[in-house]
């Protein structure tokens, strides 16, 4: 069965995150700390990483293809959801934008920014009006924004600490 063409898309947007992983790494003491978008980036491959590894898959990877199809999908699965998107927001130019809220991602956008359906709508509207988007929702996205940057902050911290998330 082939991975649909949009999870196809989201797979190939996702994997670039995995050349981030290195921020999870300890760093010496004085070293720079890696930028805000960089800390989140980390901390979104990690949990989903976990999540995927915890359901017995291997997280995806630059260079590195899955077993087979059935695994590709498996992970696709694992990763974005399966089933009617739960989430959805029509642009004003129409397209609809959607997305899950069963899978790996979810999971840690749930986690980094404490309201995946507030992060879904505000980053959305944001990321694609840009400077015509309500001032509201780009406040909401600055607020979820530091919020997920603490957050990424401590998973990492956990990590580096324990070898573990808490």
């Amino acid at each position: 069965m082939p991975i649909h063409p949009h999870r196809a898309a989201a797979v190939a947007l996702l994997l670039p995150l995995c050349l981030l992983s290195a921020c999870a790494s300890p760093k010496a003491p004085g070293a720079a700390r890696p930028g805000a978008g960089d800390t989140v980036m980390a901390a979104q491959l990690l949990l989903t990483d976990q999540c995927l590894t915890r359901q017995g898959l291997t997280p995806p990877r630059p260079g590195r293809r899955p077993a087979d199809a059935e695994e590709q999908r498996r992970v696709s699965d694992a990763l974005f959801g399966t089933g009617p998107a739960e989430l959805s927001l029509t642009l004003p130019s129409g397209h609809e934008v959607r997305q899950h809220t069963d899978g790996c991602l979810a999971r840690a956008q749930q986690r980094l920014y404490g309201d995946q359906e507030r992060w879904f709508r505000a980053s959305t509207t944001v990321n694609n009006l840009k400077s015509r988007a309500p001032a509201g929702e780009r406040t909401a996205y600055r607020e979820l924004r530091a919020h997920a940057v603490r957050t990424a902050r401590t998973v990492l911290e956990s990590v580096s600490e324990k070898g573990t998330t808490r």
